[in-house]
């Protein structure tokens, strides 16, 4: 434009094919700039399949899209699921004959640092009853720091870690994010009168009972072993959502040591670290409130609680959901 005013006060140009030029010029910065306006608008503020989204809630779907197709990529399990009856939660009847899953042996014996075997060797340490105070030994913090250090190890986490370092939340180095994950999901604290016998690991990864109430069970590994040793009984399911080929989002309706669990929502056939990945993405974004997640094609929920412990948020549970 300044070139043009120039070669117009020398008298180069014709005065009116320099205003021309000029206007031309204007208009097309003017279109730019519009066309570049409504791309961040549209970014950050504009809706997506008819639901509003802050920015961070656009920055998790997008996260847990990718992080789906790594999954689905990388970790296809060997397993049954046998969904059988259809139930509510509000109704007595047995809809499920035979067990949820069956899985193939190979996916615990093939590989003994696989996140799916470290988790497992994690379930015998813990007391179900919340009234029990526990206390962790030397080889029970081993497990954990082997779990963790083989979570991070995956390239599910290794992105996770990525995206939260983006966000300020962590840094890139190793012994931190170890930390991290473990302030989140080992701290333990008290679910009844100060009685130290709980944490976020125990209560979404296992379960826990207090005075005849299921709490937790939100992963299917745990939920095969239970069925498996006789102590969990399904009775059908309240919904389902297909993710992938083998990976669901389940609601269902069970007994766990002859205590009724009318209503429960876990993942089926995601790895460890993709859950953990998710839950805690969503504990430290979008806390306390429906958590929008997009897998696949289905878009839904992570619901994601905590509790003031002397003086600091802990995770207190964390679960898909299909809840507004």
């Amino acid at each position: 434009m300044a070139e043009i005013n120039s070669n117009c006060s020398r008298k180069i140009f014709d005065k009116d094919k320099c205003e021309k030029t000029k206007r031309f010029i204007l208009v097309g910065v003017l279109v730019v700039l519009g066309i570049v306006g409504w791309h961040i608008y549209e970014y950050f503020y504009a809706t997506k399949d008819g639901d509003s989204e802050t920015f961070v809630e656009h920055e998790i779907i997008d996260l847990t899209t990718r992080l789906f197709v790594d999954e689905v990529r990388q970790n296809s399990y060997q397993f049954e699921a046998n969904f059988q009856g259809k139930t509510k939660s509000f109704t007595r009847d047995d809809r499920a004959a035979q067990p949820l899953l069956k899985i193939d042996d190979v996916l615990f014996l093939a590989n003994s640092s696989s996140t799916i075997t470290l988790l497992r060797r994690l379930f015998d340490n813990y007391v179900l009853d919340v009234h029990a105070i526990e206390e962790t030994t030397d080889s029970e913090l081993q497990e954990e720091m082997e779990f963790l250090n083989a979570v991070l190890k995956t390239s599910i986490m290794k992105h996770t870690m990525k995206f939260l370092q983006q966000k300020g939340l962590v840094t890139s180095d190793h012994k931190a994010q170890v930390q991290l994950l473990k302030d989140i999901w080992f701290t333990q604290y008290s679910r009844f009168k100060g009685r130290m016998g709980s944490s976020a690991f125990e209560h979404v990864f296992l379960a826990e009972l207090r005075e005849g109430t299921v709490l937790g069970l939100h992963n299917w590994i745990y939920f095969h072993e239970q069925e498996t040793q006789g102590f969990l009984d399904y009775k059908g399911y309240i919904d389902k959502l297909q993710l992938d080929k083998n990976k669901y989002v389940l609601a269902t309706r069970f007994s766990f040591h002859n205590h009724d669990k009318p209503y429960n929502t876990l993942f089926i056939g995601t790895s460890p670290e993709f859950e953990l990945s998710v839950y805690t993405v969503c504990f430290l974004l979008h806390v306390d409130e429906p958590c929008p997640v997009r897998m696949g094609h289905a878009k839904f929920n992570i619901n994601t609680q905590v509790w003031n412990w002397r003086g600091r948020k802990i995770l207190a549970s964390s679960y898909p959901s299909w809840e507004n």
